[in-house]
């Protein structure tokens, strides 16, 4: 039983950057094939892409005349140009499929190389590869969630590596894509004001120049309008797709009092953790105030595990006070859970080792559970359609944000703890 034990306590500390890691990756590539290969494309929001984007490459700039069949076009304009570069090049739907299984194995070799950096073990990274629905949202519906968080994961692995300004692009970029990147900007600018001002105001520059330029066509057709609706926040959010709230009733879902609950909870949470975990001194700290941090000082300023920490927890702080879900956005953070659950419980037993399993599984699980439900059109029409998320599924994610909140209030505060 000892030698069982010692056998699989060897197998749990195998790091990430192990070469075994390659084969899981090889793994992962045979697996999304295999579903691109046998499983049906499902049109949800592709269509819509192709008809917006259509309209600007017949010329139309102003963000009002763009619309397609699920309503008016509410992304930046890096999506624009993402999905009408598809587009303009005629490519068939496989070629697209193709094109996005490299981009999601693209994102696996990212996060790996995030893991290695944080010193994960090999089996907590493996954990990020068995999301069923998160192969469904690259390949399967080809949303824009996934490129953006390609870029989004490929920012944080060039601050680790200090590439500051090529990450500030990347991350840009990321945004310019769609807006869920953002989610994590409180992490990104106290970073690089842990890094002096100077660095931190050169790079917010570099990232609004870029913003600047891919929308500069559609800000000079109308800007009010494609502020409005590029950056305006979500569309119609229904009671019906919510994955995390629909338990709730739908009067108090759509009431402005919990939205604004939501919106508090997340200013306070965020000022929380700024303060007690991710400031060294806290916001009267001196590590904020400083506007030139030489090169040998920041070298020691914050480990990889930290900074990794530190974004995944933000990240997870805006997902955890979103007011809907919708199944596509499990791609926002599913690769950031195995960490999250790792980093918080530790791996000094078999059984938080289990605990981790069972966290990352409970969030996929969530988003696996449909009913039917009724939903409503762009024009106001509604009906019955099956797929929607099931209230049991939302008990399941709520129970766990709950639950880790609860963990995380008890701890005794630290300096840059990042835990969540």
């Amino acid at each position: 039983m000892q030698r069982g034990w010692h056998a699989v306590h060897a197998l749990l500390e195998i790091p990430a950057a192990s070469p075994l890691a390659l084969i899981l990756l090889a793994l992962d590539l045979v697996l999304t094939s295999l579903i691109v290969w046998k499983v049906p494309f499902t049109n949800v929001d592709w269509e819509a892409y192709m008809t917006e984007v259509e309209f600007v490459l017949r010329g139309e700039f102003d963000y009002q005349q763009i619309s397609g069949p699920t309503g008016p076009i509410a992304y930046p304009a890096g999506f624009c140009w993402l999905y009408g570069s598809f587009r303009w090049l005629a490519l068939e739907l496989s070629q697209v499929q193709t094109i996005f299984a490299g981009l999601y194995l693209a994102t696996m070799l990212v996060l790996l190389k995030i893991y290695r950096h944080a010193k994960a073990p090999l089996w907590v990274f493996g954990l990020c590869v068995l999301s069923l629905r998160c192969h469904s949202i690259f390949v399967l519906r080809l949303f824009n969630d996934a490129a953006a968080q390609f870029f989004c994961y490929f920012a944080l692995l060039l601050l680790l590596e200090g590439c500051h300004r090529s990450s500030s692009l990347i991350y840009s970029l990321s945004v310019s894509v769609k807006m869920q990147p953002l989610l994590v900007c409180p992490v990104v600018g106290l970073y690089l004001v842990l890094h002096g001002w100077k660095k931190a105001l050169s790079c917010i520059a570099t990232m609004l120049v870029l913003q600047l330029f891919l929308a500069l066509p559609f800000l000079q057709a109308n800007p009010w309008a494609y502020l409005r609706l590029a950056f305006g926040g979500p569309g119609d959010l229904q009671h019906a797709w919510s994955v995390n709230w629909r338990f709730l009733p739908e009067v108090l879902f759509t009431s402005r009092a919990f939205v604004l609950s939501l919106l508090l909870l997340h200013i306070l949470l965020l000022l929380y953790f700024a303060h007690f975990r991710w400031i060294p001194g806290g916001f009267l700290g001196r590590s904020i105030r400083r506007w030139h941090v030489e090169p040998v000082a920041r070298a020691g300023a914050l480990e990889p595990k930290q900074l990794v920490a530190m974004w995944f927890t933000c990240n997870f702080i805006g997902i955890a006070c979103l007011r809907t879900m919708h199944f596509q956005f499990l791609v926002w953070y599913f690769h950031t859970v195995p960490f999250l659950a790792w980093f918080a419980l530790g791996a000094t037993s078999l059984q938080r080792c289990l605990g981790v399993v069972a966290l990352t599984g409970l969030v996929e699980l969530s988003f696996l559970i449909t009913t039917h439900g009724q939903v409503r059109g762009p024009d106001g029409r509604s009906w019955n359609t099956k797929g929607v998320p099931s209230w049991q599924g939302s008990l399941i994610l709520q129970a766990w944000v709950q639950q880790r909140v609860k963990e995380q209030s008890q701890q005794s505060p630290g300096v840059i703890r990042g835990c969540w």
